[in-house]
């Protein structure tokens, strides 16, 4: 199964609870669903979707006859003495929901006095049973039982939820596509035909899209991840028609040199059009286009430290080294030219500090399990980010 992408994906809890939590319980939280998600795939597995839904529908009511308040009154929570009970008279489909090792999991994130945040219990819930209705919905679209297409994909969103949108987006096609590419990129599945039913599903990025969709039907609040909007989607198009001023659906390297007002580093953006699949003509079509916003929104992502690495390794040998980083920081002066202390030098060793770079450079493996790869990667690649580190200190 896919190492986790984006920690407030996955599944679908509440932002500012994660940050709370222990990172190791809430990693065991994410192999839990994850393997709750493998079983759906099981073979001759037999579950019946609505009684699953009627069951666990019957066990949040009773769990919240159990509750105890927290210290604040504002959180409810089960002593797990009561949940053990509860879970002993419910339905097996229940007790698979919540084995003793997700339990034990639950408690350690919650870490209050041997009971479980009972927001955590009805978002697993939510979170599964969500995963088991679209496992049905998406299999008429998918190539085989395990894996769909870009193009399958697309034809599910633009069937099951464009036409759930109040406001639908004004090119319902291109949102699709737009929808597709910001998931096979989270996915690392930018240069796939097709991505597995089950990453696909426990990475519950369809959730997320539902998500956006209600909030915005409904004028609420967007949710923390935003990307799915027709807001965005719609910011993202209008910025493509801006640069593609040959009107021609694509962007040449000129046209993308006024990417984001210039503030870019020539190098990388150059490197995007070699590391992306481009027209005959050299062009970036509206695909590799979200791939490059995707990877610059989600920069503290595996997909993005990946899409960066190989962006940067000039050498294409899957190293990382002093001269490749010193060749783009050559740039450096270029995109920030109010700044007249760009010394390459001391730009380059700091680059490398950040990396922990040896002799040999770094590896991709080891670039993406570096803390530093998105300060890393947005300090060499634009402006902005680079201002914000040169003044982290003031």
């Amino acid at each position: 199964m896919t190492k986790p992408l984006l920690k407030p994906m996955y599944p679908t809890l509440i932002s500012n609870m994660i940050a709370k939590r222990n990172d190791e319980a809430v990693n065991e939280f994410e192999r839990s669903f994850n393997c709750r998600v493998l079983e759906i795939f099981a073979d001759n597995r037999r579950l019946n979707v609505e009684e699953l839904k009627h069951d666990s529908e019957e066990f949040v009511k009773s769990l919240k006859t159990e509750f105890i308040w927290g210290e604040t009154g504002k959180t409810k929570y089960v002593p797990i003495t009561r949940l053990l009970k509860l879970l002993k008279n419910s339905p097996q489909s229940i007790q698979d929901l919540l084995p003793h090792k997700t339990v034990t999991t639950l408690v350690k994130i919650t870490n209050f006095n041997l009971a479980i945040d009972i927001t955590l219990i009805e978002e697993l819930v939510k979170t599964v049973i969500h995963a088991e209705e679209t496992y049905v919905k998406l299999l008429p679209y998918a190539e085989n039982g395990t894996e769909i297409s870009s193009y399958g994909l697309q034809d599910f969103v633009s069937a099951h939820y464009v036409p759930q949108m109040i406001e639908e987006p004004e090119r319902a096609d291109y949102y699709s596509a737009y929808a597709v590419g910001i998931i096979f990129f989270l996915l690392d599945s930018r240069r796939r035909e097709n991505v597995y039913l089950k990453d696909l599903l426990s990475s519950t990025l369809l959730m997320h899209l539902e998500l956006c969709i209600h909030a915005e039907n409904n004028c609420l609040e967007t949710p923390d991840i935003d990307v799915f909007t027709v807001a965005q989607f719609r910011n993202t198009l209008y910025e493509f028609r801006c640069l593609d001023t040959d009107r021609n659906g694509v962007l040449s390297p000129t046209e993308m040199t006024f990417f984001r007002e210039g503030l870019f580093n020539a190098v990388f953006i150059q490197r995007v059009f070699e590391i992306s699949m481009v027209y005959e003509s050299g062009c970036l079509d509206f695909k590799a286009f979200v791939d490059l916003v995707a990877a610059i929104r989600f920069r503290h992502t595996m997909a993005s430290a990946k899409y960066h690495f190989e962006a940067f390794d000039f050498k294409g040998d899957g190293i990382l080294d002093e001269d490749e980083i010193r060749t783009a920081a050559q740039a450096l002066p270029e995109y920030a030219p109010s700044d007249d202390n760009v010394n390459i030098d001391i730009v380059t060793g700091e680059l490398k500090d950040m990396l922990r770079l040896n002799k040999n450079g770094v590896s991709s493996k080891e670039f993406v399990n570096n803390r530093m790869n998105s300060t890393f990667t947005g300090f060499l690649s634009n402006y902005s980010d680079f201002l914000k580190y040169e003044r982290r200190e003031q």
